[in-house]
């Protein structure tokens, strides 16, 4: 008995030094060199756009306190209002988009016009995605859902304990993930949690998204960078590489990965093989997204707390630099 006892913990004591080798001797994917585009400056007091989608002709991004519209990319529209509050991400689905921030939900059909939907104070959504014929939208709340993007419905019982950053939808399932966790559904009511092994910063995802048969998850913390993550179920993940940076966010583009984060635009065709474009030092990506045949990318620009707050950044990436 004893024996088997201490076989046994000798084979998962030999499991974990196994996956703490594999995580410590991947590579870091280098930066193969500078993203390519025209950076554009958008007059504002806000210093930062968090998402942005293309739906119906036109791309809009939103913020702190902010929401841009724009037909062409380059011509841009916004309405600042500290009343918005914070949004935190955008999707373009089933004919509208919906934007999920701080205590509210927006929907609008063609950008300029929004619904407002007070969900509670502290409720706050951090992702929002379609998939099914439903919206479902995470955070630090549970659940929310909806089929109009109208009227929504809170689901305290599932997902409420814990922070999910981010949720896409692929292979016919919602999947979430947050801080050394993931969970999966079918239907947007019914989750099934696991966790990511191996709990350092590495393990802490704040991206999800899927393509050609993979879900892809990024995770990162600390100066350690990030941890590139693949499942093909949602539920069971492998590591791929590591990525210096963090605060990666996720788009599928002509069915290729693009995360955009503070140390430049990981690209992927496959989910196997990764470049690394950088950026310029006073620069951070928070989203990006094609439309009308043009990458348009948002973010964030550095700031040292004492001069003027710089103006919100918007880059027209070059198409052929992929």
């Amino acid at each position: 008995m004893k024996k088997s006892l201490f076989i046994f913990l000798m084979a998962i004591f030999t499991f974990f030094l196994m996956g703490k080798y594999l995580i410590n001797n991947l590579e870091y994917i280098e930066p193969a060199n500078e993203l390519k585009g025209e950076w554009l400056e958008l007059s504002s007091i806000s210093r930062a756009f968090n998402s942005i989608a293309h739906g119906n002709d036109v791309f809009v991004a939103v913020g702190e306190g902010i929401v841009a519209y724009s037909p062409n990319g380059r011509d841009w529209v916004y309405t600042e209002n500290e009343s918005i509050g914070i949004i935190n991400d955008i999707t373009f689905a089933n004919g509208r988009f919906v934007a999920v921030g701080n205590d509210k939900i927006y929907s609008s059909i063609n950008g300029l016009t929004w619904t407002e939907t007070d969900i509670g104070k502290d409720n706050n959504l951090f992702s929002v995605a379609y998939g099914n014929g439903a919206f479902i939208a995470v955070g630090s709340v549970g659940v929310f859902s909806s089929i109009d993007g109208i009227t929504w419905e809170h689901d305290r019982n599932n997902l409420y304990w814990t922070t999910f950053w981010s949720v896409c939808f692929g292979n016919n399932k919602f999947v979430a993930v947050g801080p050394y966790s993931v969970a999966s559904s079918n239907d947007g009511q019914t989750w099934v949690s696991n966790d990511i092994p191996f709990k350092n910063g590495m393990g802490y995802l704040t991206s999800v998204a899927y393509s050609k048969g993979k879900f892809i998850a990024l995770g990162g913390l600390d100066d350690n960078g990030s941890m590139i993550w693949s499942s093909n179920n949602g539920q069971n993940w492998d590591t791929v590489a590591k990525a210096h940076g963090s605060g990666f966010k996720g788009n599928i583009i002509d069915d290729q990965f693009f995360f955009a984060g503070n140390s430049g635009l990981l690209y992927s065709s496959n989910g196997n093989e990764w470049l690394l474009k950088s950026l310029p030092p006073d620069k951070n990506l928070y989203d990006i997204v094609k439309g009308n045949n043009k990458l348009i990318a948002v973010g964030l620009l550095g700031w040292d707390g004492s001069s003027p707050v710089p103006s919100a950044p918007i880059m027209l990436i070059d198409i052929n630099d992929f």
